[in-house]
């Protein structure tokens, strides 16, 4: 009941503005279609790259753009979790109410202007298909609502964690847009690009989970869609992880003064 008034209360204070909202709903929208244009003038010239095909690789970016928008739905207020809410103190209103302190960040800064962007990246899985590309058979394509959840799992969970080290630092700064900029490369299949780039976006900073690695499942045969079936448990994963960063981030926090 809490969490549901809170929700209510972010949609109301967004819709106030609402001519901000729908500014940024449009821009959006804009950004989002730059990329699939420029698949479509690729492909249109070159068959393939390094063996896939158009339609894999629109599938991909789909796939991708899907979690990215829906992270900075759910995920905004991990941009701003060190400046303004450690470092000034404001973190003090979240811990006196009795909704869970990530909850509530995140609730405060619903961000539902990207909402086209998650649109978009289902019109162009969509037209991904309609170009051509054969989906596994409908047991999988039906686990796709899961992969995607999983997937902004992953994501939100790495990017918690680099977000808490605000409560160590004690800096002005923040690494989460930094460290976001190599999500770019997962919009792509990843074999494109340098081993060590892989092991990082497998490995280290997994965010290869939360694009190619889990759109690369739905494709037809392929060596990364085993790979690819770890998304789910790779999310709970790393947002559990992220989560108990948070939490530790808390015994570490001192109210400004």
């Amino acid at each position: 009941m809490r969490l549901r008034r809170l929700l209510v209360q972010r949609l109301k204070t967004r819709l106030a503005y609402r001519g901000d909202v729908f500014a940024g709903l449009l821009s959006a929208a804009l950004l989002g279609v730059v990329g699939p244009v420029f698949l479509l003038s690729l492909f249109a010239n070159v068959p393939h790259l390094r063996g896939w095909t158009g339609p894999e690789v629109l599938f991909i970016w789909g796939y991708a753009d899907t979690v990215a928008g829906l992270f900075y739905v759910v995920f905004a207020g991990l941009y701003d979790l060190n400046r303004r809410y450690i470092l000034t103190g404001e973190l003090d209103r979240l811990l006196i109410r009795p909704v869970d302190a990530y909850l509530q960040l995140l609730i405060d800064n619903l961000a539902f202007e990207e909402l086209p962007v998650v649109a978009l990246g289902g019109l162009v899985m969509a037209l991904a298909v309609s170009w051509g590309l054969v989906l596994p058979g409908p047991w999988r394509l039906a686990l796709l609502p899961i992969w995607l959840v999983g997937s902004l799992a992953t994501l939100g969970g790495i990017t918690t964690a680099v977000a808490c080290l605000g409560f160590h630092l004690q800096h002005r700064g923040t690494a989460v847009g930094l460290v976001l900029q190599l999500t770019t490369f997962t919009r792509y299949p990843l074999d494109l690009f340098g081993r060590p780039l892989q092991a990082l976006l497998t490995f280290g900073l997994p965010f290869g989970f939360a694009g190619f690695y889990g759109a690369a499942f739905f494709l037809p045969e392929n060596d990364f869609a085993v790979v690819g079936a770890l998304v789910p448990v790779v999310g709970v994963a790393a947002l559990g992880g992220g989560y108990a960063a948070f939490r530790l981030g808390l015994r570490r926090y001192a109210s400004a003064p």
